[in-house]
């Protein structure tokens, strides 16, 4: 018997609703299903992450970062961080921040459980650590595509559209600062895409700090636009501008900034102060450092 015109017009419906709800979706049906996990699971992996915190790195002494002795350097960025280990207490509110800003994804509870995240910021005794972004990146010299790359302000970059997922730049980074992408995280429902404009990465490609990489990006752009036609145009210095995890601790302990300019807070924070590095990068110009004491 065929359907009458009330159940033509209700089949119809349910098509054009089902089209809404999955033909426009970019994520797999296999996602839906699983469900997206909520900010209470990725705080509660931050706690385990903290638990499982590695071994303090044995620390030496630095000399401020310069100029970057790369071609093609800036002569006035060079963007960086120093965390205060005078002030840091290890709460790790600058993983959960990093976490949320960059959507990086939670792990298995088999990963979990021994110990291996893929946070971009690892607690190593009770301070945070994160890719130094190296002047002398050993792990860039490797990559056999180029998606390990530096840029002329200082930040040492992924292109995940050319990572091959050689897996070279990881095993030849001194402190294993970045992360291999080992599963479906979309599929398995392990992820959650908190910020828009920051896309989630597929399996089998590494993955880093960025040091906020898109909020310079955004702050370029805004004044490069706000520049008046024919005025004669200052350089952009990124003023202003501050990382996930700076901006989210709550002791003021983690300074981002630019090496080479007098007015950054980064400069005037680590005036009179004693900078340090894993013993590991000490000699490849790391422009993440630590500071503690007073000269």
């Amino acid at each position: 018997m065929g359907m009458d015109r009330r159940e033509f017009i209700k089949s119809c419906s349910l098509v054009a609703m089902m089209g809404l709800l999955f033909g426009c979706r970019k994520v797999s049906l296999d996602a839906l299903a699983a469900g997206e996990p909520g900010l209470a699971q990725f705080e509660e992996e931050v706690k385990l992450a903290i638990s499982h915190a590695k071994r303090q790195f044995d620390l030496v002494k630095v000399a401020r970062p310069g100029l970057l002795e790369i071609p093609g350097a800036s002569s006035v960025n060079r963007f960086g961080m120093a965390i205060d280990l005078d002030l840091c207490d290890g709460c790790g509110k600058c993983i959960l921040a990093c976490n949320v800003e960059n959507n990086v994804p939670l792990v298995p509870a088999e990963d979990a459980a021994r110990g291996r995240f893929m946070h971009w910021i690892d607690m190593h005794g009770s301070a945070p650590f994160m890719c130094a972004h190296c002047g002398k990146a050993p792990c860039e010299r490797v990559c056999p595509t180029g998606a390990a790359n530096h840029t002329p302000d200082g930040l040492s970059a992924m292109m995940y559209k050319r990572c091959t997922g050689s897996r070279f730049c990881g095993a030849n980074c001194p402190v294993q600062a970045r992360k291999f992408n080992f599963n479906d995280a979309r599929k398995l429902g392990l992820a959650h895409q908190f910020n828009k404009n920051i896309p989630l990465r597929d399996k089998g490609v590494m993955e880093k700090c960025s040091l906020c990489l898109h909020r310079l990006q955004d702050d370029r752009l805004k004044f490069k636009t706000s520049l008046t036609v024919g005025a004669t145009a200052e350089e952009w210095r990124g003023r202003g501008v501050k990382t996930a995890c700076s901006e989210s601790c709550p002791k003021n302990a983690i300074i981002f900034g630019n090496w080479l300019d007098d007015e950054s807070p980064l400069v005037q924070r680590t005036k009179n102060r004693v900078l340090y590095a894993p013993r590991e990068l000490a000699n490849l110009d790391p422009s993440v450092v630590f500071m503690r004491g007073r000269r």
